[in-house]
């Protein structure tokens, strides 16, 4: 696991579409997991439609990563608190990476990343 990234733009992010219009944004983990990558799906698309797909419960402001503000927060749940517990729970271990233990919990606010106190 690397350091945490603080901007958008670190996290080499992407937009991607669905039913014809640009309504989610992907990027890797801002908490350095490796193998970890969140899909956030948004409601007002970037052209100015209203996105009908399923799960998109943020509201978009900004058109750039640098002017990006999603809200509400970008929780992630954690599927298992580490390595052993997923091997436990039957996990087979050459199949796991990072993105297992992830527990993100932040908000983007004009392409900055900011980090809620239980963001692990």
């Amino acid at each position: 696991m690397s350091g945490r990234k603080h901007r958008l733009v670190d996290c080499d992010p992407s937009w991607a579409t669905a039913n014809d219009c640009t309504c989610y944004v992907i990027f890797d983990c801002p908490e350095g997991h490796a193998d970890c990558k969140h899909a956030i799906p948004f409601r007002q698309s970037l052209e100015g439609k209203v996105a009908e797909q399923a799960g998109a419960m943020w509201d978009r402001g900004g058109d750039t990563f640098e002017t990006l503000t999603l809200s509400p927060s970008i929780r992630r749940i954690q599927r298992y608190p580490n390595r052993e517990a997923a091997i436990a729970a039957g996990c087979i271990a050459e199949h796991l990476d990072d993105s297992y233990y992830c527990a993100l919990h932040i908000f983007i606010k004009n392409g900055a990343i900011e980090f809620c106190g239980d963001s692990k």
